[in-house]
C-alpha cells in the first residue's frame, strides 16, 4: 500500500519535469531583470481596446509601423485659411496615386476625435501595401474601404484597410482645433 502513493507522487514529479523540460526556454537568467508592467500593477488594461483590433502575430511583424526612407519622399503643403502645414508623401503606390491627383481641394471633418477625414475623388492603388496598418499621430493615411484621405492626430490602432502615405513635418494643432467641416487645399511644395 505504501508503494502506490509513492508511485503516484513519482509519476506526478516526472510529469512536472517533462512539462518543464518541453516548455520553451526563457531568455531571462537569474541575473536578468524582470520587467513588470506598471499598467498591470495599477489595474490599467495592457491590451488594446476591443474597438482597435490587433493583427494576428504573423501579420503584426509585417504591418508594424516603420519609418520610411527620406529618399523618394515628395514634399507637400496643406493649406486652410491662413495656415500652411508642410508634410511628405512616401514612396509607395497609393502615395504616387495621390500625388497624381494634386492639387486637390477637399472638405475634411472630424472622425472619432482621432483623425480628420475627407473623400477623395478617385480611389488609390493598394499595390504593395499590407492589408492594414497602425498609423502614428501626425501621419497622413488612406482608409481604402471608404476612399478617405486621413490626417491622424490620435492613436487609432491597427485596422484592416488603413494605408500609411506620409507624415506632417510639425504638429497638427491647427487641424485638431478645426470644428465641423473645413476646406483644405493639398498641393506639391516647390
Amino acid at each position: 500500500m505504501i508503494a502506490k502513493p509513492c508511485t503516484r507522487n513519482i509519476a506526478m514529479i516526472l510529469a512536472a519535469i517533462l512539462i518543464t523540460a518541453c516548455a520553451p526556454k526563457s531568455k531571462a537568467t537569474s541575473g536578468s531583470p524582470t520587467l513588470i508592467s506598471t499598467a498591470a500593477v495599477s489595474g490599467t488594461p495592457t491590451s488594446p481596446p476591443a474597438s482597435s483590433p490587433t493583427p494576428p502575430p504573423s501579420q503584426a511583424a509585417a504591418t508594424a509601423p516603420a519609418r520610411q526612407p527620406a529618399s523618394g519622399e515628395t514634399p507637400i503643403r496643406v493649406i486652410f485659411g491662413n495656415t500652411v502645414l508642410t508634410g511628405r508623401l512616401w514612396d509607395n503606390a497609393p502615395a504616387h496615386d495621390l500625388i497624381a491627383q494634386l492639387p486637390l481641394t477637399l472638405t475634411f471633418s472630424d472622425f472619432n476625435a482621432l483623425e480628420k477625414i475627407a473623400n477623395l475623388p478617385l480611389k488609390l492603388s493598394l499595390e504593395g501595401v499590407p492589408a492594414g496598418d497602425d498609423p502614428l499621430p501626425n501621419e497622413i493615411g488612406y482608409y481604402a474601404p471608404w476612399g478617405n484621405l486621413v490626417f491622424y492626430y490620435g492613436d487609432v490602432g491597427y485596422f484592416n484597410g488603413i494605408v500609411r502615405l506620409g507624415q506632417f513635418d510639425g504638429n497638427l494643432d491647427a487641424i485638431v482645433n478645426q470644428v465641423g467641416e473645413f476646406t483644405v487645399r493639398i498641393e506639391l511644395a516647390e
